[in-house]
């Protein structure tokens, strides 16, 4: 036998089933917009934690591999190339990310953004600068970032 609290009393005015099977039949338990906006809101934070730990641990990578261009699809979506050179004493991280996925679709500038803002802040004291080349070739479709630390 189930104990149930007083809460959960069958046949009382407040009966938990009787509670919540009037929310569902007038539609008070199903998403809001409210609701909607959130899921979104937390879809967005999460794949951007993810790509931005995916990007900071490729940076670790090639900051160890000096000299060796390192490239991944960050959450097997968003194409990354990060070298890290040394030019008389003054270490270059070069960073692109690109503006078309890996699907074709593209990439909003402002996700690259905070992509570069947090690996400016992950090497931080550094000079930024975007730039239109990188060290080895062409990258059509990157939008490329190269900080200088001492």
């Amino acid at each position: 036998m189930a104990l149930r609290g007083s809460w959960a009393r069958a046949g009382s005015d407040d009966d938990a089933y009787v509670y919540f099977a009037d929310l569902h039949t007038s539609g008070a338990l199903l998403p809001d917009d409210d609701d909607l906006l959130r899921d979104k809101a937390e879809a967005a934070l999460r794949l951007y934690k993810g790509l931005r730990s995916e990007l900071l641990a490729l940076l670790d990578v090639a900051i160890s591999e000096k000299g060796t261009e390192k490239s991944a699809n960050l959450g097997d979506w968003l194409p990354c190339r990060i070298l890290v050179r040394d030019d008389d004493g003054v270490e270059e991280i070069w960073c692109a990310l690109s503006a078309r996925a890996s699907d074709d679709g593209f990439v909003k500038g402002e996700l690259r953004d905070l992509l570069f803002a947090a690996l400016e802040e992950h090497v931080a004291p550094a000079l930024f600068e975007t730039r239109n080349d990188w060290p080895t070739g062409d990258v059509e479709w990157f939008e490329v970032v190269r900080l200088g630390m001492r």
